[in-house]
């Protein structure tokens, strides 16, 4: 079973959904991607199906407070479990060095002495480089620098099982150094801000984001087969999926996805 589920769909300070993040699942294996802004990702883990003590590698993009403030309540229950022995190997974090650096600092400055020990021992860091390539819950994943202008942001790339191209690229606009790189691939995940009708509203450009439009114009020339969008604004949390598709079929012929908090989506 090859399955994207869907943790969290909001940017920024979400009220009325859960901040970014997803878990991509290979059978019974757990790759967590991002961790949103807060103790909530923990509750999400469990809404999804998923038992926490099965998830073993998480894979944080950068440093922006609603993708990486999850990963301390994360931590924090993984060294909790530890503790009482309901929890059994290690954890694998897939980071950039200086995030890497401010999970430490954290840790070291908030966590009791015995869950610091547990994280020492326990939780190994993989301090990411674009092009590095990580055999992670059976799948060969290849590290893709995501070119933002607005520091280290880190996304990746790998094969299913199903021998379909599986794309993550964090949270900025898709740099046309990685067009080759995604051209005709079957699943890319791409984040979007607002509609283009609302783009003098929520201002998307000037915070490194993107439309609708924007998106779908982008994507349509590279041949993606599956675009799903995220990371949007939760003003109209109750229509946005309606909304958002039908401004994209302005723009896009291939499947155009914005799924919601907790949706399971076959890959």
């Amino acid at each position: 079973m090859e399955r994207l589920l869907v943790l969290g769909t909001g940017a920024g300070t979400p009220i009325n959904c859960y901040n970014m993040c997803a878990v991509l699942q290979n059978d019974e294996k757990y790759l967590l991607i991002d961790t949103g802004g807060g103790s909530q990702v923990l509750k999400q883990i469990r809404d999804v199906g998923v038992d926490f003590t099965n998830i073993h590698d998480v894979f944080i993009s950068h440093k922006h407070i609603d993708h990486l403030l999850g990963i301390f309540y994360v931590l924090r229950y993984a060294c909790q479990l530890m503790c009482g022995n309901k929890y059994n190997g290690k954890m694998n974090i897939y980071c950039a060095k200086e995030v890497r650096e401010i999970i430490d600092r954290f840790v070291i400055d908030t966590f009791h002495e015995v869950h610091i020990e547990k994280y020492n021992e326990n939780i190994i860091f993989h301090e990411i480089q674009n092009g590095e390539k990580y055999s992670i819950i059976g799948y060969d994943v290849e590290v893709l620098d995501m070119y933002s202008i607005e520091g280290i942001q880190y996304g990746f790339q790998t094969k299913l099982n199903n021998e379909k191209i599986f794309t993550f690229l964090g949270d900025v606009p898709c740099n046309e150094k990685l067009f080759d790189k995604i051209r005709n691939t079957d699943w890319v995940l791409h984040e979007v801000f607002c509609m283009e009708s609302e783009k003098e509203i929520f201002k998307p450009h000037e915070k490194n984001h993107s439309t609708v439009k924007d998106v779908c114009v982008k994507m349509k020339p590279l041949g993606i087969k599956n675009l799903l969008v995220w990371h949007t604004k939760d003003n109209d949390i109750e229509n946005r999926k309606e909304l958002y598709t039908s401004e994209a079929k302005n723009y896009y012929d291939s499947n155009f996805y914005v799924p919601n908090d907790l949706d399971k989506i076959e890959l």
